[in-house]
């Protein structure tokens, strides 16, 4: 097995993603991204962003995400479309989208992040 840690954030202790390569199969686990800018759908594009180029540098695309885990602050049904503003950008086959679980949570790790989205994706290694 090889693991291979992306992105790491010595300073608060993580890792953006971590890529586990065993039997032919590399699963990559990206951490929870998130946005800085105001507003729910604002924030969900620079989720999105931050997914999508924790994926590339891992060399995936939204192709590879089976899983996908949404954070939203003060959720309602309202919410939803903005919450989901940033899809687009890493998610092009609307038929066959990763599994994905919306979780309504009172609060992300600092005031103001609205959104925060983790994702695991599988990639067949040549």
């Amino acid at each position: 097995m090889n693991k291979q840690h992306i992105d790491v954030e010595r300073a608060m202790g993580f890792s953006q993603a971590v890529a586990v390569e065993s039997g032919g199969t590399k699963t990559i686990y990206i951490s929870g991204q998130t946005g800085q800018s105001e507003g729910l759908e604002q924030q969900s594009r620079e989720a999105f962003t931050g997914l999508k180029a924790r994926l590339e540098a891992a060399g995936a695309t939204g192709d590879d995400v089976v899983k996908l885990t949404t954070y939203i602050v003060d959720y309602s049904p309202e919410k939803a479309a903005a919450a989901f503003a940033g899809f687009g950008q890493v998610f092009t086959d609307r038929d066959h989208p990763p599994a994905n679980t919306l979780i309504g949570v009172q609060a992300l790790f600092q005031p103001g992040i609205l959104l925060e989205v983790e994702a695991i994706a599988v990639v067949a290694v040549d």
